[in-house]
């Protein structure tokens, strides 16, 4: 299941990385991160629901870090919202990630998956609510999704990880 849950987030990462980069429609971008959101929510649902491990629910924890960003993000955009407050939860999940990496240091993949990510999230809090410009954002995001998500998420599913 999380193979197909970064599968999907790679989608929902690159798409916000076009749009950044081409300036595409708010609203239309905010749709496609609450489907995003919708469907993660509904996969976490059912890990949980199936969870024996505790070890499940820390996947599940991690997982709905993502599940979140893109239901709030869709929420903003749609809604033109200031995303200030979005922001703040990025930094939240910033904090989070660093976590998460030094939690999976048994897995040298995990650790540099999880601290890439920490870096994204740390750049959406400072474009959001520090109002700061990062250059080629877009691109740094469509790249993190490709590299982070969609090639995992195929090994995983796979059974190549």
């Amino acid at each position: 299941m999380e193979g197909i849950l970064l599968i999907f987030i790679d989608s929902v990462l690159s798409i916000n990385g076009i749009a950044i980069i081409k300036g595409y429609d708010d609203k239309e971008t905010g749709i496609f991160n609450g489907i995003i959101g919708c469907f993660c929510l509904i996969g976490n649902i059912i890990l949980m629901i199936n969870a024996k491990e505790s070890i499940a629910y820390t996947a599940i924890a991690q997982s709905m870090l993502f599940t979140f960003t893109y239901l709030f993000l869709s929420f903003v955009k749609i809604y033109s919202l200031s995303g200030k407050l979005f922001g703040w939860y990025c930094l939240f999940v910033f904090f989070n990630a660093l976590f998460y990496a030094y939690y999976a240091s048994s897995d040298i993949r995990m650790v540099v998956l999880w601290l890439v990510w920490a870096i994204l999230w740390l750049l959406f809090f400072c474009t959001f609510s520090l109002n700061i410009k990062i250059n080629h954002l877009g691109t740094l995001t469509l790249l993190v999704g490709i590299v982070t998500c969609a090639i995992p998420g195929l090994m995983m599913v796979t059974n190549h990880w």
